[in-house]
């Protein structure tokens, strides 16, 4: 994912405390699993307008 001289510049700038927002960018990509578009639904009702029995209007 990185060049050589990317990773040693990601990996000093790490320890520095402060990493370019470009070599950020590229490891979030490739280190964070993308979320699961099944789990990221949302509802349009509360949990509590459906256990309370009620249905939507419309």
């Amino acid at each position: 994912m990185f060049a050589p001289a990317e990773a040693i510049e990601y990996v000093s700038a790490l320890l520095d405390g402060d990493a370019p927002a470009r070599l950020v960018a590229v490891a979030t990509k490739e280190l964070v699993e993308p979320l699961n578009p099944v789990l990221a639904v949302k509802t349009i009702l509360s949990g509590a307008v459906i256990r309370a029995g009620q249905r939507p209007e419309g």
